[in-house]
């Protein structure tokens, strides 16, 4: 009797022992996405669901183009301190390219809620553009914190991602490099993510980092030209150089390669969709080249 007594009062301390850990670790947890590799890890705060949104629509993938737009939402955020009704949340985003360039840091994104919040359930997102440059086996992290303003509680989530070319763009290599090429509309300040575009806004066709020019004294001679014909033929753009100022007396390579540009501008009239967009950036002294093609449909 006296064994089963010693046995009973054993158990019973380790069960207590167990719902005191659990009672005083509850609001901790750590857990990973097997389907996108994302980690989550919330101490005080916690978020039912984080769902991504690509482009205004739920799309679970992480291989983004150059400009798609990301969206975090984090559903029902729960454990912030309340003061008088409100909550007063915190949101940091980091954004770190192959674990030592930081591309992007915003330490506080709620400035406007520094007032408070009495919005329940509350649902707070985090957004940002891929519009990172990128070569073969970059890989990017989203880090994102919710933190408590009245207390000490955070949530934290790390996405991992990678950037790919855009799609919008057909792109031919012959001997050149470069770290990104994209089709910006400068009205609205952000890439061109498809080719539907509108005839009042402002294109610009950019080149970032092109590299492998043969040198002449120290110089490099480009030749960029850029072509747009609509689809019955008629020659909207036509320039054989746009680059024709430095054509005979060349530009050091460190200059082409902080970016090379065009600027496109289309006049009010009819449209014969689509338009057929085609450049070209070639070495002057060589055979090496890039040809860049796509179709657009103007608006």
């Amino acid at each position: 009797m006296k064994t089963k007594g010693k046995t009973f009062k054993v158990n019973t301390i380790l069960i207590l022992i167990a719902m005191t850990l659990y009672s005083c670790n509850f609001s901790k947890s750590v857990e990973k996405d097997l389907s996108t590799g994302a980690f989550s890890s919330a101490d005080g705060i916690s978020s039912d669901k984080v769902i991504i949104e690509v482009n205004g629509k739920n799309d679970n993938r992480t291989d983004y183009a150059f400009g798609d737009k990301i969206n975090l939402v984090f559903e029902n955020v729960e454990g912030l301190t309340k003061s008088d009704g409100k909550v007063f949340p915190g949101l940091s985003v980091i954004i770190v390219k192959n674990e030592k360039d930081t591309l992007l840091s915003s330490p506080d994104l709620l400035k406007d809620f520094n007032n408070g919040t009495a919005l329940s359930p509350l649902k707070l997102n985090a957004n940002f553009s891929a519009a990172f440059p990128s070569k073969s086996g970059d890989k990017f992290m989203v880090h994102v914190k919710i933190y408590d303003k009245k207390g000490k509680g955070t949530f934290n989530y790390e996405l991992p991602f990678t950037v790919k070319e855009s799609d919008l763009l057909r792109i031919k290599n012959n001997g050149l490099t470069y770290s990104n090429i994209y089709l910006w509309n400068e009205t609205l300040k952000e890439p061109v993510l498809n080719n539907s575009v509108n005839s009042d806004h402002l294109l610009i066709l950019i080149l970032d980092g092109v590299e492998g020019m043969e040198p002449i004294n120290g110089k490099v001679f480009p030749v960029f030209s850029l072509n747009l014909t609509d689809n019955i033929g008629n020659a909207i753009i036509s320039s054989p150089n746009i680059l024709s100022s430095i054509e005979n007396v060349g530009a050091s390579a460190a200059d082409l390669k902080k970016q090379v540009t065009a600027k496109i501008t289309i006049t009010k009239g009819t449209f014969n969709n689509p338009w057929k967009l085609s450049a070209k950036l070639k070495d002057k002294n060589s055979e090496k080249e890039i040809l860049i093609e796509t179709e657009l449909v103007i608006e």
